[in-house]
């Protein structure tokens, strides 16, 4: 939905780690044992505080049925824990609840449904939900199509650093989708995208830099990030790269130029041996894999717990 390779994204949750005052003992010694990776103990000391009403609790249960740690995994036992918690207003709960309901995991599909929980999380400022929100408008998943608000979900979401909304964004204005057409911003977008290693993004900045879409012309560019795409294994960017190679010199292919602005932070470490002779000098965070929740919640911190979307569909 938000990449056009649905089966390819990943689910995250977050088991929450205390650093305010416990209500329950029960959550405190569950937490512990799952740091230890003692999950019949974890979920036995949030089974005890879930069953008290806690949300957090609720949550951390829910996750341990979705992924299967310390017991079968039982998708069914996992959306009713999550949705408890998302009854409280716990928001990454309301998150995961929206996404197995537009799924169809563990409870039977409806996009209205997931429409609302996202809706819910988008409201506590839930950066995936305002993207996955965007997408419902975007394509009129559970509610009418309207670009208009896709653009508004997806610009909070991108101003939250989400680099998949930041890759719609730059779609939408390429494509003058919900907004005018501005070949500039779309390329402002995808640069932030590519940034941060979204695989499509680096491939649509490299072919904007390849004929001057939005950007100076620059070849050298332009095969730096069909380079960087194609090992990611993206076939329009290998393509690209391929048909642009024999018109670029050895020298060119070998030492690209950086493609940071002139004195910025990581130009000037690039100083020592300039021009830089690989790109990974100036991009050490430019293959990390997307679609990886990064959480920054006040007072807490956030244990991610990956969950392959494939294995639950």
């Amino acid at each position: 939905m938000l990449d056009r390779a649905r089966g390819a994204l990943l689910w995250t949750g977050a088991v929450w780690l205390w650093t305010v005052p416990v209500l329950f003992g029960d959550t405190a010694a569950g937490m512990r044992a799952f740091r230890q990776k003692d999950y019949p103990t974890a979920y036995r000391e949030w089974r005890a505080a879930a069953d008290q009403g806690q949300a957090e609790a609720q949550y951390n249960l829910g996750i341990l049925y979705l992924k299967g740690l310390g017991l079968a995994r039982d998708l069914d036992e996992a959306f009713r824990w999550l949705r408890l918690a998302a009854d409280q207003g716990q928001a990454d709960a309301q998150f995961q609840v929206g996404l197995m309901l537009e799924k169809g995991v563990g409870v039977r599909q409806n996009y209205g449904e997931a429409q609302l929980f996202f809706a819910l999380a988008a409201a506590r400022g839930d950066s995936e939900a305002e993207a996955y929100l965007a997408a419902q408008y975007e394509e009129g998943l559970g509610v009418p199509k309207d670009l208009v608000r896709a653009v508004h979900w997806y610009k909070l979401a991108a101003d939250q650093g989400l680099p998949d909304a930041q890759y719609h964004l730059g779609l939408l204005a390429e494509r003058g989708r919900g907004v005018p057409r501005d070949f500039a911003e779309a390329t402002k977008w995808y640069a932030r995208a590519a940034d941060q290693g979204h695989v499509q993004a680096q491939s649509r900045l490299g072919s904007c830099y390849a004929v001057g879409k939005g950007v100076d012309k620059d070849q050298v560019r332009a095969y730096f990030w069909l380079t960087l795409a194609s090992k990611q294994h993206d076939k329009d960017a290998e393509k690209q790269r391929s048909e642009l190679a024999p018109q670029l010199s050895p020298d060119d292919i070998t030492r690209p130029s950086c493609p940071r602005r002139r004195g910025s932070r990581s130009q000037r470490r690039c100083r020592s041996r300039p021009p830089c002779t690989k790109t990974s000098h100036h991009w050490s965070g430019a293959t990390r894999r997307p679609n990886v929740r990064r959480r920054a919640l006040v007072g807490r911190k956030a244990l991610p717990i990956l969950v392959d979307i494939k294995a639950l569909t």
